[in-house]
């Protein structure tokens, strides 16, 4: 079963709420050849299961709002249900979004800290109009093999040939560059500005940590690499032991990007990955985009 009432409670009991109260709710499928959401989900239940990841208890993945038993009309998969993310779905005609990050921003959607937010209401009020739902997958997608959020971003990258995905802590094996090179490099792939070093820029680099995170999660690969890349780290803790690491003199430095830029290619995968399995509809990928405003330099 999905996550317990008590974590989808805000999404579903709020948003199936307002459906009826619109009178939007409870348009089931019955022509033949159509399926409901719900329907979809178990495919994708199933799909995992027969490639080896049984479906397990989860605080985390489950529907957050929405109707499950409406007519599917097209599935997104996106990184993060963002505002932006749910009404280019809606003008797509997309009623089932498959996201990897949590709805309502905190990561276990909690009833009582959001149930009277307007920007919540508004994004519950919002799937209800227009006969959405929202899945999360985000345990259960990382538990697949080859990892997909990393195997997205190595692809990304253009360093598929260079990463070890079967070992802990993951790494990549890179061409040797400078510090400031591979930053630029990572710009240049993900197409964002939005990149950000720690470290020496002439320091040479050969091996590359894959991590995330906050310090304790990115230490290990530290120790074992020249650089990590890291994505939505906290600047009061990573960034400042890697700045008195190098004022030590070891040769360390750290690429942060943003945690879309880290992880949302593999909800690109996903879309690629499921399509085959709902030939009914149409299955597209929207990507969440990059959070943040850069202004560029003046003068």
């Amino acid at each position: 079963m999905d996550s317990a009432i008590t974590r989808r409670g805000f999404g579903q009991w709020i948003g199936g709420a307002l459906a009826v109260g619109t009178g939007l709710a409870g348009t089931p499928a019955q022509a033949q050849g159509t399926i409901t959401i719900a329907q979809a989900v178990d495919r994708i239940k199933a799909k995992l299961a027969a490639e080896g990841v049984a479906w397990r208890a989860s605080n985390f993945d489950g529907f957050k709002t929405g109707d499950p038993n409406v007519t599917l009309t097209g599935i997104a998969t996106c990184f993060q249900p963002t505002f932006n993310v749910l009404r280019r779905a809606a003008a797509a005609k997309k009623n089932l979004v498959v996201s990897h990050e949590c709805c309502f921003w905190d990561g276990f959607d909690p009833l009582d800290v959001m149930k009277d937010d307007p920007v919540a209401k508004a994004k519950i009020r919002f799937v209800a109009e227009n006969n959405m739902a929202v899945w999360r997958i985000h345990d259960h997608w990382h538990a697949h093999r080859p990892e997909p959020m990393g195997a997205g971003l190595a692809r990304k990258l253009g360093w598929s040939a260079y990463w070890t995905d079967n070992v802990r802590p993951r790494y990549f094996t890179i061409p040797e560059m400078s510090l400031g090179e591979m930053a630029l490099h990572v710009q240049r792939q993900l197409g964002t500005r939005n990149v950000v070093a720690v470290g020496e820029p002439s320091l040479r680099v050969r091996t590359v940590g894959d991590c995330a995170h906050i310090l304790s999660s990115v230490l290990g690969a530290l120790r074992k690499n020249d650089v990590v890349l890291v994505g939505e780290t906290p600047q009061h803790d990573t960034f400042e032991y890697i700045r008195d690491a190098v004022s030590l003199g070891q040769k360390k430095g750290i690429v942060m990007i943003s945690h879309e830029g880290l992880e949302e290619w593999g909800m690109e995968a996903f879309a690629e990955w499921f399509r085959p399995a709902v030939p009914e509809v149409p299955v597209e990928w929207i990507s969440s985009g990059d959070p943040f405003y850069i202004p560029p330099l003046r003068g």
